[in-house]
């Protein structure tokens, strides 16, 4: 009788253990893989600190900051994921391998990502992009990216929706 109480009392806690520690099937808010994966278009692209008139700026070391307006991100849980620039007058069209992450610095969350080449892997790029997460819905989402514009800081606000 004593050795089947034993057994009861260890099942029963394997059970809460397990119960406790297991992971939430529900999506928060946080801005963790989970929430980000899927597709996202950047509908938008604004500035606080200058005015748009003759701010020219190239982001990502790829194309100029307008040029993301359309573009398609595939953000796939496993960190791989694409993101296609639309063709058109100053921007060169097409799609380019990231490697994604979200990471937490003193409280803040950062979309971060890598540009790999045809072939790359992550682990052979030590230079990326990280941008605040500053909100995100089930549906949209905005990244903040600070550049430093003829010695003063600005910030370009890209907004994305699924």
């Amino acid at each position: 009788m004593k050795r089947i109480k034993l057994l009861a009392a260890a099942s029963l806690s394997l059970v809460l253990f397990f119960t406790a520690c297991s992971p939430s099937k529900v999506a928060s808010p946080e801005g963790d893989k989970v929430n980000l994966k899927g597709t996202w278009t950047v509908s938008n692209v604004d500035l606080d600190g200058v005015s748009k008139n003759g701010f020219k700026v190239t982001v990502f070391d790829d194309a100029l900051y307008t040029c993301y307006i359309g573009s398609q991100w595939s953000l796939v849980p496993n960190g791989n994921g694409s993101y296609t620039v639309p063709a058109s007058g100053d921007c060169t069209g097409g799609q380019r391998n990231i490697y994604w992450s979200v990471q937490t610095i003193g409280g803040v969350k950062y979309f971060q990502f890598k540009n790999l080449g045809t072939g790359v892997k992550p682990n052979r790029v030590s230079e990326g992009y990280r941008l605040e997460l500053k909100s995100l819905t089930a549906n949209s989402m905005l990244l903040q990216s600070a550049v430093n514009f003829e010695g003063k800081t600005v910030y370009i606000n890209y907004t994305f929706t699924r």
